[in-house]
């Protein structure tokens, strides 16, 4: 549970029983940098950290972090999911913090999230707390 947050260069910093703990989130992706594809059949059960962007198609009981996610129409994760841009169109039941969310019409959100800028296309499902950044 969220307390007292706020924003700074790296991250956003929360108070949590009267502690500051710094959420990290990854710089946005470079120009050009390729996706690192994980493939329908892919089934991760653990973390997965990339420097690039990842296109995930397959299905994660863990943690995602990248500066960009794309969880396909047939991506799922469950745990955690962050990145500096994150677009949803499969799967997500855990948490998400991101800068920037998109969620697509097929989006499927069990989740907390966490955001900067969220943008919500018609026929979106979410279900839990969201909760804004500045």
């Amino acid at each position: 549970m969220l307390l007292n947050s706020r924003v700074t260069q790296a991250g956003w910093s929360k108070m949590a029983g009267g502690t500051a703990v710094t959420v990290h989130l990854p710089e946005p992706a470079q120009a050009g940098a390729k996706p690192s594809v994980l493939a329908q059949d892919l089934v991760v059960d653990g973390e997965i950290t990339s420097l690039g962007p990842v296109d995930l198609r397959g299905t994660v009981t863990g943690q995602v972090r990248a500066p960009d996610i794309l969880i396909a129409p047939t991506g799922a994760i469950t745990g955690a999911a962050t990145a500096y841009d994150l677009t949803i169109q499969g799967q997500v039941s855990g948490t998400i913090e991101a800068q920037n969310v998109m969620l697509s019409s097929t989006a499927i959100v069990r989740a907390d999230v966490t955001h900067e800028r969220i943008a919500i296309e018609p026929g979106a499902q979410l279900e839990g707390q969201l909760k804004r950044q500045r």
